[in-house]
């Protein structure tokens, strides 16, 4: 902890610069787990000096996607109580959560993607059991976009042609 500390004030940034760049992988280990190994996100709370709720907030749109792929809802719930929001049907709906939560469900290779993705939302909130994709997909759709864009450019290349096809079909 302490090598971290004095690397980021060596190069005159905080340690949430420092992380920046790989926010997508250490909020999400460190998130994951909350309930059963909470020291985890601690003590990534601590490096930052703020406080564990503060560090869900901050890192929820990395986050996010990969708890409601694995159906991870408590862990939600704990990210909606820290944003002070009164579920998770809200949490989810903000544009800049839903975004990269869309890019990540649409590209898993299942058979029904439309059912996958509304089974996955459903199992985080009953507030989407009256809406269907295309109804997601309609908000902020440039946004979802450039999130598809970027799993494209990270995607290997047998899921390139996939990823680029969400984004055509967003698109429309």
């Amino acid at each position: 902890m302490y090598q971290i500390l004095r690397l980021a004030q060596h190069g005159s940034i905080t340690v949430e610069r420092l992380f920046s760049p790989f926010w997508g992988s250490i909020a999400t280990v460190a998130v994951k787990d909350l309930l059963v190994k909470p020291q985890t996100t601690q003590l990534m709370a601590d490096l930052l000096g703020i406080s564990v709720a503060d560090f869900l907030v901050l890192t929820q749109s990395y986050t996010l996607p990969y708890l409601v792929l694995n159906g991870k809802v408590d862990v939600i719930k704990r990210i909606s109580e820290a944003r002070q929001d009164p579920d998770n049907w809200a949490i989810c709906l903000d544009p800049s959560n839903l975004a990269p939560i869309l890019a990540l469900l649409l590209v898993q290779d299942v058979p029904n993607l439309d059912s996958f993705v509304m089974g996955l939302f459903r199992r985080v909130s009953s507030d989407f059991k009256d809406h269907e994709l295309v109804d997601l997909l309609k908000i902020e759709p440039m946004y979802q976009a450039l999130y598809l864009l970027k799993a494209a450019g990270e995607a290997d290349e047998s899921r390139k042609s996939r990823v680029c096809h969400m984004c055509d079909v967003g698109a429309d």
